[in-house]
């Protein structure tokens, strides 16, 4: 499919589907049932048009797939180290993965004095800045491009300082580790704000990265997978004030995380601005899974958005999903994807979403 059949099929999608993703995010639409493509998205991001053929790839297969609520987006992917490298940080690039990040400092003690970094003098984010320069020019600035995966503050603290020091400091070094995160953040909402200027009010779709996003929408998306290692305490005390700044900043804020973190989860309903959580509820989809009655309770009645990930079986779905719902609980429900099953699975999902929501 050629670049202008990709632009029109992109316009016939969102004209099919655009009324129900804003009547969920701005109305009073309850949920959507979203199913991703498997791909290479991250995956190789060497060059900028290695980079730009993945995301062309993801595209267009997000496209001919019909059993979703989401309009796709394209993301200037490059790793998940684009803070890290502002920082010193070096990549070891990959010719068959995504790229991995060497911490640069080994002792808290290092930390002391560390500057607030130019983000002009980051290989990797002048990459970013490249990559979503290319995409606007070769797809004639008619598709929508979010802003690169933003690891949070606490995430980014652990690919610049070996993980161990920095969650000891966390107890015995308060004051260094609350200035070090605070660079990280003041960072993150500067390079934020470059990008989404770079991509256009037009063409900027929000919160971003794994969430259905919108150029209607708001917020931006973080990845805090630190959330699910360390203490709900810590997590309280140290990383959830800078995502609150940030969440502040940008008027919303999407939290993902990994891995088993409805503890914390609970901790967003006293924060500002949490326009919602993607967490798994399966282990096919993440090998320690949240249980369903535990998010339920630690989201219900606050307002956040629960965007689940869940398997592609049946009989698995309807149970999680039982055992999850609350009326007052708006739900993202996504599934994962077997294209022999994906319009049934979407179908019987929607259906049993309806159900519950009316009966609720």
């Amino acid at each position: 499919m050629d670049i202008q059949a990709l632009i029109d099929l992109y316009y016939q999608r969102k004209a099919e589907k655009e009324k129900t993703l804003l009547d969920f995010y701005t109305g009073d639409k309850q949920f959507i049932v979203m199913q991703r493509v498997p791909g290479e998205l991250w995956g190789e991001c060497n060059t900028i048009k290695r980079i730009f053929a993945t995301n062309v790839d993801y595209f267009q297969r997000s496209l001919l797939n019909e059993w979703t609520d989401e309009i796709p987006y394209l993301e200037p992917w490059i790793g998940t180290g684009a803070y890290a490298n502002a920082f010193g940080c070096r990549y070891k690039w990959r010719d068959d993965n995504a790229p991995d990040v060497y911490y640069r400092y080994h002792s808290i003690d290092e930390l002391s004095g560390v500057e607030y970094p130019d983000y002009r003098k980051s290989p990797v984010m002048n990459m970013v800045l490249d990559c979503i320069d290319y995409f606007k020019e070769k797809t004639d600035g008619q598709l929508p491009i979010c802003l690169t995966d933003t690891q949070s503050p606490f995430d980014t603290a652990t690919l610049i300082l070996d993980a161990s020091e920095f969650f000891i400091a966390c107890y015995t070094d308060e004051d260094l580790i609350w200035d070090f995160m605070g660079k990280i953040t003041d960072l993150i909402i500067e390079f934020s704000r470059v990008q989404s200027e770079r991509i256009g009010a037009d063409l900027h779709v929000k919160p971003g990265h794994i969430m259905p996003s919108s150029t209607a929408y708001r917020g931006i998306s973080i990845s805090d997978d630190n959330l699910a290692v360390s203490s709900p305490q810590i997590n309280e005390k140290i990383a959830l004030p800078f995502d609150q700044k940030i969440a502040d900043a940008f008027n919303g804020l999407a939290v993902h995380s990994c891995g088993k973190w409805a503890q914390t989860m609970a901790k967003l309903k006293g924060m500002r601005n949490i326009l919602m959580v993607d967490c798994a509820l399966s282990t096919m989809c993440d090998p320690t899974p949240n249980s369903a009655s535990e998010v339920r309770e630690a989201l219900k009645g606050s307002g956040i958005i629960a965007k689940v990930r869940l398997s592609s079986d049946l009989q698995e779905i309807r149970s999680t999903l039982n055992d999850l719902f609350d009326p007052s609980l708006k739900l993202i429900a996504e599934l994962t994807h077997t294209p022999e099953d994906a319009e049934r699975n979407y179908k019987e999902v929607y259906e049993q979403l309806s159900e519950l929501y009316q009966g609720g």
